[in-house]
């Protein structure tokens, strides 16, 4: 996933217009999350709010601001939210967002993974050894998909999901062997999404009699490194 320590804004239009400001783009997925899981359990209060783009939010009636004070909704991340009503009057200013480089986390789609501290380093999958290394000179565009089947593929991904990894061959990523390397798995493996934030990490000990540009990945949750979609 992509790394989101800094503050994330969106528009919310049509008639009334919002700057919505979030702690960061973690916040931002989940708050969306909640509003499209209240709508799916049948509370239709805010059925109108559509998600264009990462910064971009559709809404009718005129009521997106009430979300974060609704506990049938995202009363929990009031918090880390907050929503601020545009100026429509006098030639209907507009203040300008910073564009943000962001990867959207949808499911189903294809993402290489890079890592935050090393940026020309990826992930790539081996297939002569069936493993995931860290390159400098090659990478794999690998497909993660939520887990739970009733999340419908273009669901956007957030932190607590946990997700299945696939090679573009379709083969699953999954942890074999006692040295929890990321290698092929005869059946789908689950991890939690917010794994990409510290539970892989490059292996130097295993590395030492391989290729020098193929480092073994490995699961070590918590004391591991950052790494993002992209």
């Amino acid at each position: 996933m992509s790394t989101s320590t800094g503050v994330f804004y969106a528009y919310a239009k049509p008639e009334a217009r919002y700057l919505i400001t979030f702690v960061n783009r973690d916040v931002a997925d989940t708050w969306y999350r909640a509003v499209t899981d209240s709508v799916a359990r049948g509370y239709s209060r805010f059925a109108g709010i559509r998600r264009t783009s990462l910064q971009w939010y559709t809404h009718d009636p005129r009521n997106i601001h009430e979300t974060v004070n609704d506990s049938q909704v995202a009363l929990a991340l009031r918090g880390q939210v907050f929503f601020t009503l545009l100026h429509d009057r006098d030639g209907r200013v507009l203040s300008t967002i910073p564009v943000l480089n962001y990867t959207d986390h949808i499911s189903g789609n294809g993402f290489y993974i890079r890592s935050v501290s090393q940026p020309d380093t990826y992930w790539f999958y081996n297939a002569s050894e069936r493993t995931v290394v860290a390159s400098r000179h090659r990478r794999t565009r690998f497909t993660i998909t939520i887990a739970d089947q009733a999340r419908a593929l273009g669901t956007i991904i957030i932190r607590s999901d946990d997700v299945y990894i696939t090679t573009p061959s379709g083969a699953s990523v999954g942890v074999s062997n006692n040295l929890d390397q990321l290698s092929r798995s005869a059946n789908p493996f689950p991890f939690r999404f917010s794994a990409f934030l510290g539970d892989f990490q490059i292996d130097e000990a295993l590395s030492e009699s391989l290729d020098a540009d193929l480092k073994p990945i490995v699961r070590n949750p918590r004391k591991g490194e950052a790494w993002e979609l992209v």
